[in-house]
C-alpha cells in the first residue's frame, strides 16, 4: 500500500510538473553536445523532491533527520535556479561545499570514521569530520551532475546505492527502510518516462540539476548514515564501490582536464559514457554495459567486506588506474574513428 501510495504520487507529480516545465522556463534545448533534438522538461527532479516531502509530512516516513530535509531542499532549490538561469559552476561547487557543512553539523551526519584504510586501526577523522563530509556532498553530489549525459544513467547510479542499502535495510529490520523506499519508488517511476516512448502517455522528462545534485546530496546523506555509529550496514570503505561509477567518471574526466589545460567545470563530450558512443555502442548498449559495470562494482565492493577495509581500497585504486588508462585508450581511439569520416567528407 506504501508503495502504490508513493508510485501514483510521484506519478501525478511527474505528469503535472512535465506540462508547466516549459512555461516556467525548465526545460532542456538540444544543441551540439545533446542526444535529444526535441525541447525537454527539466523537470524530474522537482517531482521526484515533491513527492518526497509528500511522503516524510503526509504519509509520515521519518528521514534520517529533518534538518537533513531542509539542507537537501536548499540543493534542490539552487539547482532547479541552475536549470532556470544558469550559475557560476564554481559558486554551485561552493554552495553544495557549505551544504555539507550544515549536514555534518546542523544535519547531524558526518563521517567520524574513515574505517582502519591504514592497517593500524580505524581512522577517527576529529578536525577533519566537518570538511571531509562537505568534501564528500560536494564531490558526490557534482559527479552525479556530471554522469547526467544519456537517459537513465544518472537516475540508475543514484538508484544503485539506495537499492543496496534498502536490501540490506530491510533484511536487518533496520527502522530507516521505508525513507530509502520514499527516494527509490520516485526514481523508478521517472524512468518509464526518462526511458519510455516519448509519446502523450510517457512524454520524455529530465531529471535537471535540481534533481541531479538533490538526489546526489541524498545519496551521500544516506551513505554516510549507513556507514557510521551503531546504525551502521556497511564499511566507509564498501560506500566508495556502491558510487564507483560516477565517482571516478568525475575524477577521471577532471584529470583529463587538468591534463589538457581544459577548465575544470567546463562542459564537454568526454565523460565515459560519450566515449563509449564515440567507439560504436548505441545510447542504450551504453546505459547497459555502464549500469552492469556499476552493480558488478557494488557487489565487488560488498564482498570485499570480508576481507581488512585496507585491501578493499587498495582494490578499489588499481580499478581507478584501470578506469583512467582505459579512458585515455578510448579518448585516443574514438578520436581517430572519427577522423575517417572527416577525411572522406574532405576527399
Amino acid at each position: 500500500m506504501l508503495v502504490l501510495q508513493i508510485a501514483l504520487t510521484a506519478l501525478l507529480m511527474i505528469r503535472l510538473t512535465a506540462s508547466i516545465g516549459s512555461r516556467l522556463g525548465l526545460a532542456d534545448k538540444p544543441d551540439a553536445r545533446k542526444l535529444h533534438n526535441n525541447i525537454v522538461p527539466l523537470t524530474g527532479g522537482v517531482a521526484i523532491f515533491v513527492t518526497l516531502l509528500f511522503g516524510i509530512f503526509a504519509l509520515n516516513i521519518a528521514p534520517y533527520s529533518y534538518p537533513m530535509i531542509g539542507i537537501a531542499g536548499l540543493v534542490f532549490a539552487v539547482g532547479v535556479f541552475d536549470d532556470s538561469r544558469h550559475i557560476n559552476p564554481w559558486l554551485r561547487l561552493l554552495i553544495q561545499y557549505g551544504a555539507g557543512v550544515l549536514l555534518a553539523t546542523w544535519g547531524g551526519i558526518a563521517i567520524h570514521n574513515a574505517g582502519n584504510l591504514l592497517a593500524m586501526g580505524d581512522i577517527p577523522l576529529l578536525l577533519l569530520t566537518i570538511p571531509l563530509t562537505a568534501l564528500s556532498v560536494a564531490g558526490l553530489s557534482n559527479a552525479y551532475n556530471m554522469i547526467d549525459g544519456i537517459d537513465g544513467l544518472a537516475a540508475l547510479t543514484i538508484a544503485l546505492p539506495l537499492a543496496v542499502l534498502y536490501a540490506l535495510a530491510l533484511w536487518s529490520g533496520h527502522p530507516m527502510a521505508n525513507f530509502l523506499l520514499l527516494m527509490l519508488v520516485p526514481l523508478a517511476v521517472f524512468l518509464l518516462f526518462n526511458l519510455g516512448p516519448d509519446n502523450r502517455l510517457l512524454p520524455k522528462i529530465f531529471l535537471g540539476d535540481g534533481g541531479s545534485i538533490a538526489l546526489g546530496f541524498l545519496v551521500t546523506a544516506s551513505l554516510v548514515y549507513f556507514s557510521q555509529g551503531s546504525q551502521a550496514l556497511i564499511l566507509p570503505v564498501t560506500a566508495l564501490w556502491l558510487v564507483t561509477l560516477p565517482l571516478m567518471d568525475m575524477l577521471a574526466t577532471m584529470m583529463r582536464r587538468a591534463r589538457r589545460r581544459d577548465k575544470l567545470m567546463a562542459a564537454d563530450r568526454f565523460h565515459l559514457h560519450h566515449l563509449l558512443m564515440d567507439l560504436g555502442l548505441s545510447a542504450r548498449q551504453t546505459l547497459g554495459l555502464l549500469i552492469a559495470y556499476a552493480t558488478a562494482c557494488a557487489l565487488l565492493g560488498l564482498s570485499l567486506e570480508a576481507i581488512p577495509e585496507y585491501l578493499s581500497l587498495l582494490v578499489y585504486f588499481l580499478l581507478f588506474l584501470g578506469h583512467c588508462i582505459f579512458v585515455m585508450k578510448s579518448e585516443t581511439i574514438g578520436c581517430n574513428l572519427g577522423e575517417v569520416p572527416r577525411k572522406k567528407a574532405a576527399g
